[in-house]
Protein backbone atom coordinates (compact mmCIF):
# COMPACT_ATOMS: atom_id res chain seq x y z
CA UNK A 1 0.00 0.00 0.00
CA UNK A 2 1.47 3.39 -0.92
CA UNK A 3 -0.44 6.93 -0.16
CA UNK A 4 -0.01 10.18 -1.56
CA UNK A 5 -1.70 13.66 -0.17
CA UNK A 6 -2.61 14.77 -3.14
CA UNK A 7 -4.24 18.42 -1.42
CA UNK A 8 -6.70 19.08 1.17
CA UNK A 9 -8.61 16.38 2.53
CA UNK A 10 -7.48 14.42 -1.25
CA UNK A 11 -5.52 11.53 -1.17
CA UNK A 12 -4.94 8.79 -3.86
CA UNK A 13 -3.76 5.27 -2.34
CA UNK A 14 -2.31 2.87 -4.50
CA UNK A 15 -2.83 -1.11 -3.85
CA UNK A 16 -1.67 -4.11 -5.77
CA UNK A 17 -5.05 -4.40 -7.85
CA UNK A 18 -6.40 -1.02 -7.69
CA UNK A 19 -5.66 2.89 -6.80
CA UNK A 20 -8.66 4.36 -4.51
CA UNK A 21 -8.78 8.66 -4.93
CA UNK A 22 -11.02 10.24 -1.91
CA UNK A 23 -12.63 14.03 -2.40
CA UNK A 24 -9.84 15.22 -5.05
CA UNK A 25 -10.29 18.72 -6.75
CA UNK A 26 -7.04 19.34 -7.67
CA UNK A 27 -4.94 17.66 -10.85
CA UNK A 28 -3.63 14.67 -10.45
CA UNK A 29 0.44 13.71 -11.54
CA UNK A 30 -0.22 10.90 -14.09
CA UNK A 31 3.23 9.77 -12.71
CA UNK A 32 0.36 8.54 -9.54
CA UNK A 33 -2.01 6.87 -12.44
CA UNK A 34 -1.39 3.64 -13.65
CA UNK A 35 -2.36 2.24 -16.78
CA UNK A 36 -4.67 -1.28 -17.03
CA UNK A 37 -5.25 -0.49 -12.90
CA UNK A 38 -8.91 -0.36 -12.35
CA UNK A 39 -8.87 3.78 -10.08
CA UNK A 40 -12.42 4.50 -8.14
CA UNK A 41 -12.83 8.10 -6.94
CA UNK A 42 -14.53 8.77 -3.88
CA UNK A 43 -16.57 12.12 -3.19
CA UNK A 44 -17.84 12.79 -0.12
CA UNK A 45 -19.96 15.87 -0.95
CA UNK A 46 -19.99 18.37 -3.39
CA UNK A 47 -18.10 21.39 -1.90
CA UNK A 48 -15.45 23.03 -4.09
CA UNK A 49 -12.70 21.84 -2.02
CA UNK A 50 -13.47 18.75 -1.87
CA UNK A 51 -15.23 17.66 -5.74
CA UNK A 52 -14.22 19.09 -8.90
CA UNK A 53 -16.11 17.22 -12.52
CA UNK A 54 -12.82 17.35 -13.94
CA UNK A 55 -12.51 13.54 -12.56
CA UNK A 56 -14.93 12.72 -14.96
CA UNK A 57 -12.49 13.79 -17.42
CA UNK A 58 -9.99 11.05 -16.31
CA UNK A 59 -8.69 8.68 -19.29
CA UNK A 60 -10.23 5.62 -19.88
CA UNK A 61 -7.14 3.87 -19.97
CA UNK A 62 -7.03 4.15 -16.13
CA UNK A 63 -10.74 2.49 -15.83
CA UNK A 64 -11.90 4.76 -13.90
CA UNK A 65 -15.17 4.49 -11.62
CA UNK A 66 -16.97 6.82 -9.77
CA UNK A 67 -18.67 6.74 -6.12
CA UNK A 68 -20.44 9.79 -5.11
CA UNK A 69 -22.26 11.18 -2.52
CA UNK A 70 -25.92 11.33 -3.76
CA UNK A 71 -26.35 15.40 -2.71
CA UNK A 72 -23.65 15.93 -5.95
CA UNK A 73 -25.40 16.29 -9.65
CA UNK A 74 -24.90 13.37 -11.58
CA UNK A 75 -22.29 14.98 -14.47
CA UNK A 76 -21.26 11.57 -15.95
CA UNK A 77 -23.02 8.11 -17.18
CA UNK A 78 -20.04 6.53 -16.85
CA UNK A 79 -19.52 4.09 -13.76
CA UNK A 80 -21.02 6.10 -11.85
CA UNK A 81 -23.08 5.01 -8.64
CA UNK A 82 -24.13 7.93 -6.41
CA UNK A 83 -24.56 6.93 -2.71
CA UNK A 84 -26.43 8.31 -0.10
CA UNK A 85 -25.33 7.60 3.98
CA UNK A 86 -25.67 4.18 5.87
CA UNK A 87 -25.97 2.71 2.68
CA UNK A 88 -23.46 -0.38 1.65
CA UNK A 89 -22.37 -1.34 -1.55
CA UNK A 90 -19.80 -4.21 -3.17
CA UNK A 91 -17.54 -2.83 -6.14
CA UNK A 92 -14.21 -4.08 -7.45
CA UNK A 93 -13.64 -6.04 -4.58
CA UNK A 94 -14.62 -3.68 -2.00
CA UNK A 95 -16.93 -3.80 0.96
CA UNK A 96 -18.03 -0.08 1.52
CA UNK A 97 -20.15 1.19 3.97
CA UNK A 98 -21.42 5.00 4.25
CA UNK A 99 -21.88 7.16 7.47
CA UNK A 100 -23.06 10.88 7.85
CA UNK A 101 -21.30 14.16 7.98
CA UNK A 102 -21.86 16.92 10.40
CA UNK A 103 -22.02 18.72 7.38
CA UNK A 104 -22.95 17.92 4.19
CA UNK A 105 -22.86 14.48 2.29
CA UNK A 106 -21.34 11.37 3.68
CA UNK A 107 -18.11 9.75 4.99
CA UNK A 108 -16.44 6.36 3.93
CA UNK A 109 -15.92 2.86 5.33
CA UNK A 110 -14.17 0.44 3.12
CA UNK A 111 -12.64 -2.46 3.58
CA UNK A 112 -10.02 -4.15 0.77
CA UNK A 113 -7.13 -5.84 0.03
CA UNK A 114 -7.27 -7.20 4.24
CA UNK A 115 -7.25 -2.89 5.07
CA UNK A 116 -9.71 -1.28 6.81
CA UNK A 117 -9.62 2.64 5.34
CA UNK A 118 -12.14 5.82 6.55
CA UNK A 119 -12.09 8.68 4.99
CA UNK A 120 -14.43 10.97 7.15
CA UNK A 121 -15.11 13.69 4.80
CA UNK A 122 -16.16 16.48 5.97
CA UNK A 123 -17.71 14.64 9.29
CA UNK A 124 -15.82 16.56 12.24
CA UNK A 125 -15.95 18.63 15.50
CA UNK A 126 -16.86 21.73 14.08
CA UNK A 127 -16.64 24.08 17.70
CA UNK A 128 -16.12 27.10 15.98
CA UNK A 129 -15.57 30.25 18.20
CA UNK A 130 -18.87 31.76 18.46
CA UNK A 131 -17.98 35.49 17.97
CA UNK A 132 -17.39 34.30 14.46
CA UNK A 133 -20.20 31.85 13.68
CA UNK A 134 -22.66 32.95 16.57
CA UNK A 135 -25.20 31.12 15.11
CA UNK A 136 -23.07 27.81 15.89
CA UNK A 137 -24.34 25.70 18.57
CA UNK A 138 -21.14 24.25 20.42
CA UNK A 139 -22.86 21.71 22.39
CA UNK A 140 -24.94 20.38 19.89
CA UNK A 141 -21.99 20.00 17.32
CA UNK A 142 -19.97 17.53 19.86
CA UNK A 143 -23.34 15.71 20.24
CA UNK A 144 -23.84 15.34 16.80
CA UNK A 145 -20.08 14.56 16.15
CA UNK A 146 -20.29 12.00 18.76
CA UNK A 147 -23.59 10.28 18.11
CA UNK A 148 -22.00 9.56 14.23
CA UNK A 149 -18.82 8.06 15.55
CA UNK A 150 -21.16 6.00 18.04
CA UNK A 151 -22.91 4.83 14.81
CA UNK A 152 -19.78 3.21 14.09
CA UNK A 153 -17.75 1.71 16.73
CA UNK A 154 -17.93 -1.62 15.92
CA UNK A 155 -15.72 -1.17 12.98
CA UNK A 156 -12.14 -2.27 13.24
CA UNK A 157 -9.93 1.24 12.00
CA UNK A 158 -6.70 0.77 10.53
CA UNK A 159 -6.30 4.05 8.51
CA UNK A 160 -8.67 6.83 9.22
CA UNK A 161 -7.82 10.55 7.07
CA UNK A 162 -9.69 12.87 9.86
CA UNK A 163 -10.45 16.71 9.30
CA UNK A 164 -7.69 19.07 11.66
CA UNK A 165 -8.99 22.32 10.79
CA UNK A 166 -6.98 25.39 11.50
CA UNK A 167 -9.77 27.60 11.41
CA UNK A 168 -11.24 26.15 13.98
CA UNK A 169 -8.52 27.99 16.43
CA UNK A 170 -7.69 26.28 19.90
CA UNK A 171 -10.60 23.41 18.89
CA UNK A 172 -8.75 22.22 15.89
CA UNK A 173 -7.37 19.15 17.63
CA UNK A 174 -10.51 17.79 18.81
CA UNK A 175 -12.31 15.58 16.25
CA UNK A 176 -8.56 13.79 15.97
CA UNK A 177 -7.92 13.53 19.55
CA UNK A 178 -11.92 11.75 20.32
CA UNK A 179 -11.28 9.71 17.63
CA UNK A 180 -7.92 8.17 18.19
CA UNK A 181 -9.26 7.79 21.62
CA UNK A 182 -12.48 6.54 20.28
CA UNK A 183 -11.49 3.53 17.72
CA UNK A 184 -7.40 3.32 18.13
CA UNK A 185 -6.63 3.57 14.55
CA UNK A 186 -3.43 2.03 13.27
CA UNK A 187 -2.92 5.28 11.58
CA UNK A 188 -4.27 8.75 11.63
CA UNK A 189 -3.69 10.80 8.70
CA UNK A 190 -4.52 14.59 9.67
CA UNK A 191 -6.10 16.65 6.43
CA UNK A 192 -8.69 19.48 5.60
CA UNK A 193 -6.00 22.04 6.55
CA UNK A 194 -5.23 23.73 2.66
CA UNK A 195 -1.62 23.97 2.49
CA UNK A 196 -1.21 24.90 6.55
CA UNK A 197 1.17 21.78 6.59
CA UNK A 198 2.81 22.79 10.29
CA UNK A 199 -0.72 21.87 12.11
CA UNK A 200 0.47 18.05 12.04
CA UNK A 201 3.12 18.82 13.85
CA UNK A 202 0.88 21.07 16.44
CA UNK A 203 -1.72 18.61 16.49
CA UNK A 204 0.84 15.83 17.02
CA UNK A 205 2.34 18.13 20.18
CA UNK A 206 -1.11 18.54 21.45
CA UNK A 207 -2.42 15.01 21.94
CA UNK A 208 0.67 13.80 23.12
CA UNK A 209 2.11 10.10 23.07
CA UNK A 210 -0.61 7.62 21.50
CA UNK A 211 0.13 4.24 19.85
CA UNK A 212 -1.30 5.55 16.54
CA UNK A 213 0.75 6.57 14.09
CA UNK A 214 0.43 10.37 12.58
CA UNK A 215 2.64 11.05 9.32
CA UNK A 216 3.72 14.21 8.31
CA UNK A 217 4.01 15.22 5.68
CA UNK A 218 4.91 18.72 4.10
CA UNK A 219 3.63 19.13 0.81
CA UNK A 220 1.31 18.55 -2.28
CA UNK A 221 1.16 15.52 -4.46
CA UNK A 222 3.60 13.74 -2.16
CA UNK A 223 4.46 10.31 -0.87
CA UNK A 224 3.10 9.88 2.85
CA UNK A 225 6.50 8.14 3.92
CA UNK A 226 5.27 4.80 6.10
CA UNK A 227 6.37 4.84 9.04
CA UNK A 228 3.81 2.35 10.15
CA UNK A 229 5.34 -0.61 8.59
CA UNK A 230 7.95 -2.49 6.42
CA UNK A 231 5.87 -3.66 4.10
CA UNK A 232 6.55 -0.98 1.61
Amino acid sequence: MKIFHLHHSGFLIQLEDKTLIFDCFTHIPTSLLRKGIPHFFFVSHGHGDHYNVDIFSTNRIYHPTYIISDDIPKASTHKTHAIGPYQHMSLGGMDIKTFGSTDQGISFYIATNSHRIFHAGDLNWWDWDTSEKPNIDPIQEEKDFKAELEKMKSLPMEFAFIPVDPRLGDSFYKAGQYFIETFHPKVMIPMHFRDEFGIIKQFKAKIGNTATVIPEFKERNVRIKNTWSLDN
